[in-house]
């Protein structure tokens, strides 16, 4: 598979974390309305997720199955593929904690985190480098 081909899906996996955050910065997107230039980053993502019934479901269902586990799928798109699942997991838990505990301001420095892991790994991706992320990628290389 070409090279750009392999970077530009990596990048569009990135999205699938970056759509789970949204509901976290609501607020910021409220405040700083360039922001909302993420709400149409993720349009595709939310567009497939919202179509099918059980969508988000159905979605890491195919992306875990078709191409994290395919080893016929190149590894730098499997790898990340899994990291970006995972990161999406990882904020999904991350939400589930914020129903228990609800803490505001938390909210938004999850988003500005996750924000600042989809810039880091697109940029990562771009240049054609696996993005290194703490506890996230050594438990993406256990899963490949």
């Amino acid at each position: 598979m070409n090279q750009i081909i392999q970077r530009a899906t990596s990048v569009i996996f990135y999205t699938l974390p970056l759509k789970a955050s949204l509901p976290f910065g609501y607020y910021l997107l409220y405040k700083f309305s360039f922001l909302k230039v993420l709400l149409f980053l993720t349009f595709p993502v939310a567009i497939i997720e919202r179509s099918l019934p059980f969508g988000g479901l159905l979605f890491f269902i195919i992306l875990f199955a078709g191409v994290v586990r395919n080893p016929n799928v190149p590894y730098f798109i499997r790898y990340n593929a899994c990291q970006a699942l995972l990161l999406d997991i990882a904020l999904i838990i991350i939400s589930y904690l914020l129903r228990i505990l609800p803490l505001v301001e938390f909210g938004s420095i999850v988003f500005v985190f996750s924000l600042s892991i989809f810039i880091f790994s697109i940029f990562q991706c771009i240049n054609g480098v696996e993005p290194e992320i703490p506890f996230i990628s050594k438990s993406v290389r256990m899963q490949i």
